[in-house]
C-alpha cells in the first residue's frame, strides 16, 4: 500500500473511532439528562414530603407513625439529601477528569484550559479526601452503579495494570490521582516532542527512496554518506542517539496505554462486563415493570454505542493509535529509519561496539515489531 493510501486509510479509521466515541458520550449525556435527572427529581419530590420537624406534623386520618418510623424516615431523608448534594458538587469534577485521562491515554489534542481544569478538579477532590474519604468512595461507586461515571473502576484498572496489584481505595486513591496529575502535566511535553519528531522525520526523509519492499522505502546510502560529510558527525550521532531514546520511550508508553485501554474495556471484568451486568439488570426490571421502556432503551443506546466504538478501536489496532500527527506506526518507522542511518554510520566508521549496542537495544526489537505490524 502506498504511503498516501495508508495515511488516508489511517485518517479514516481515526475519524470513525472518534465519531463513534462521540456518539457514545452523547448517549451517556442523554441518559443522565433524561433518566438520572428524572430519578433525582422523583426522589426529591418524595423527600420533600418528609418534614424536617415532626413536632407540628399532622398525619392523615387513619395514619399512625411511631417514633421509630419517624426516625427512620428522617434518616432516609438526611442520607438521600446528602447523596444528592455530594453528587451535584462532584459530578462535574469526576466526569471531567475521567474524560481528560481517557483522551490523554489516546494522545488526543486537548486545550490547555481543559487540562488545567482537570488538575484543579483532582486537587479539589484530593483535599476533600482528608475529611470525606469513605463518603467519596460511596459516591464513586454510586455514580458507577447509576451509569453516570466509571471513574472508580478506571482508577482500579489503572492500579491493577500499571502497579500489578489489586486496588485498595483507602491507600491507593491519592497515589493514582497524583499519577493522573503527572500524566496531564506530561501532555505539554509530549506535544512539543511530537513537533520535534515531525521535524526530524522531514529532515531524514530524503535519505529514503521508494521501494517495492513491504516497507515501501529503502535507505539511500549515497545520500547518507554525503550528509555526514557535511555535518559534524559526532554531534549529529549524539543528537540521533538522544532522539532514538526519546522515540523508543514514547513508543513503549503508547503501547502501554493501548494495552491498558484494551484491558480496561474487556468483557471479562472490565467496562464491557459492567455494562452487560447493568443491561441485564435493567432488562429484568423492565420485565418486572419496575422501569419504563424508554429508560431501558436509553441505556441500551449507551451500551450499543460503546460496543460499536470498542469494535472500531479493536479493528483499527495499535497501528493507528496515538496522536494524529505521529501515529504508533509512524513512530515505529521513524525509530527504524534512525536505526538504519546510525547502523550505516557505525559500519562505515568501524564502530562495532556502538553498532552492537544499537542492535541489542533497538534494532532487533524494532525489526520484530515491524514484521508483526505487517502481518
Amino acid at each position: 500500500m502506498k504511503r498516501s493510501d495508508a495515511s488516508a486509510t489511517s485518517s479514516a479509521a481515526i475519524d470513525e473511532i472518534e465519531r463513534l466515541e462521540s456518539k457514545y458520550k452523547s448517549a451517556k449525556t442523554d441518559y443522565y439528562r433524561y433518566v438520572i435527572r428524572s430519578e433525582d427529581k422523583d426522589m426529591l419530590s418524595k423527600m420533600i414530603k418528609i418534614p424536617d420537624d415532626w413536632d407540628n406534623y399532622k398525619t392523615r386520618d387513619g395514619v399512625r407513625l411511631t417514633d421509630s418510623i419517624k426516625q427512620r424516615l428522617s434518616d432516609i431523608k438526611r442520607k438521600m439529601s446528602w447523596e444528592l448534594k455530594l453528587q451535584s458538587l462532584y459530578i462535574i469534577y469526576i466526569t471531567g477528569i475521567e474524560n481528560v485521562i481517557l483522551s490523554l491515554f489516546q494522545q488526543r489534542e486537548i486545550e490547555k484550559q481543559e487540562l488545567k481544569d482537570a488538575i484543579d478538579s483532582i486537587n479539589n477532590i484530593s483535599i476533600e479526601l482528608d475529611d470525606e474519604l469513605l463518603n467519596i468512595k460511596h459516591l464513586l461507586l454510586t455514580l458507577a452503579k447509576r451509569s453516570i461515571s466509571d471513574f472508580y473502576y478506571l482508577v482500579s484498572a489503572y492500579c491493577k495494570f500499571f502497579y500489578k496489584k489489586n486496588f485498595h481505595y483507602e491507600s491507593d486513591i491519592r497515589i493514582v490521582l497524583n499519577e493522573f496529575i503527572r500524566i496531564i502535566n506530561q501532555q505539554v511535553q509530549f506535544s512539543n516532542s511530537i513537533r520535534q519528531f515531525k521535524k526530524y522525520e522531514l529532515e531524514i526523509s530524503h535519505f529514503f527512496q521508494s521501494s517495492s519492499n513491504e516497507l515501501g522505502w529503502r535507505l539511500n546510502e549515497f545520500t547518507v554518506k554525503e550528509y555526514f560529510e557535511k555535518e559534524n558527525k559526532a554531534m549529529k550521532i549524539m543528537e540521533f542517539n538522544r532522539l532514538l531514546k526519546e522515540l523508543f520511550e514514547y513508543k513503549n508508553m503508547l503501547r502501554n496505554y493501548f494495552n491498558f485501554l484494551k484491558y480496561y474495556y474487556n468483557e471479562t471484568d472490565g467496562k464491557m462486563f459492567r455494562m452487560n451486568f447493568i443491561f441485564d439488570s435493567l432488562k429484568q426490571k423492565l420485565e418486572d415493570k419496575k422501569i419504563s421502556n424508554d429508560t431501558f432503551k436509553t441505556y441500551e443506546n449507551i451500551r450499543t454505542s460503546f460496543i460499536h466504538y470498542r469494535t472500531a478501536f479493536d479493528i483499527a489496532g495499535i497501528r493507528v493509535f496515538g496522536n494524529r500527527e505521529m501515529l504508533y506506526i509512524d513512530i515505529v518507522h521513524l525509530v527504524y529509519k534512525l536505526c538504519k542511518i546510525m547502523e550505516f554510520y557505525y559500519l562505515r566508521n568501524m564502530k562495532y561496539d556502538n553498532l552492537q549496542n544499537l542492535r541489542n537495544e533497538y534494532l532487533v526489537y524494532i525489526e520484530k515489531e515491524i514484521a508483526a505490524l505487517a502481518d
